[in-house]
């Protein structure tokens, strides 16, 4: 749960972010999520890094400096590093799962939990 729990925070923290700088971002880290998907070992995902750099992809696209991409996306993952884990540590999160069952709007599945995350921010 923890991990979703992250993800969850750091996906409110990334959406926060400036338009510009969102779109850098998430456009470097759905290339780089790509390669991983495809790649076959961490050394081919490192290849496939060398070989279709998204730093440089996101520079050309974005008309920027491949140094200026680099730096903006690393201060950005330290940004949602520490961001991501102080929100996280604020949200409430209830498990809704016997609720929802109770009044028939999910399957009783002993594997599956539903939960409902709360900001209160």
């Amino acid at each position: 749960m923890s991990h979703q729990r992250y993800e969850f925070a750091r996906r409110k923290c990334i959406a926060s972010l400036p338009e510009n700088v969102k779109r850098l971002f998430q456009f470097v880290e759905s290339k780089e999520l790509t390669l991983a998907d495809e790649a076959l070992s961490e050394n081919h995902y490192i290849q496939l890094l060398q070989q279709h750099s998204p730093v440089l992809e996101a520079a050309d696209k974005f008309k920027m400096e491949p140094a200026e991409v680099y730096t903006a996306v690393q201060r950005i993952e330290r940004y949602l590093e520490d961001r991501a884990a102080s929100y996280e540590n604020k949200l409430k999160f209830f498990d809704m799962t016997e609720e929802l069952q109770l009044h028939g709007l999910c399957q009783c599945n002993d594997n599956v939990k539903y939960y409902y995350f709360y900001d209160n921010n």
